[in-house]
């Protein structure tokens, strides 16, 4: 029995160091948004100036809220994403409480990216 208990844990430890090997890049990103949202950059915000932002959201909103006919998913996703992170980096920017980055796909994000471009709009920023 104690032969049978080795093997399965000495597997399981070479999957989860396999997978960590394998998932070198994202848990990288994941540690460093981690990083920054317990103890933000001493130097103060960072990142694109607000112009820059507003440019690219009013760049990429039209397509997020109607796509070109044949657009491929994986283009309205991708699409989806860039908008919903510069949301997140204007919110930053203009210090909007932003739950949009934690949420996944569905409906309760949809509602949460309306919500957060009625609090940016109240705080200024022109999106259309």
């Amino acid at each position: 029995m104690a032969g049978v208990v080795a093997v399965v844990v000495c597997t399981l430890m070479l999957g989860i160091a396999f997978g960590l090997f394998l998932c070198q890049r994202e848990l990288e990103r994941a540690w460093r948004r981690v990083r920054d949202r317990v103890a933000p950059h001493p130097d103060g915000p960072t990142g694109p100036a607000i112009e820059d932002v507003a440019r690219s959201l009013r760049r990429l909103r039209p397509q997020v809220l109607a796509p070109a006919p044949g657009t491929t998913m994986a283009r309205r996703r991708g699409t989806t994403m860039a908008y919903d992170d510069l949301l997140g980096e204007a919110a930053r920017a203009l210090a909007v409480p932003n739950a949009l980055s934690g949420m996944p796909e569905g409906t309760d994000r949809d509602a949460e990216r309306l919500r957060l471009e009625h609090l940016l709009r109240e705080a200024g920023l022109a999106l259309d």
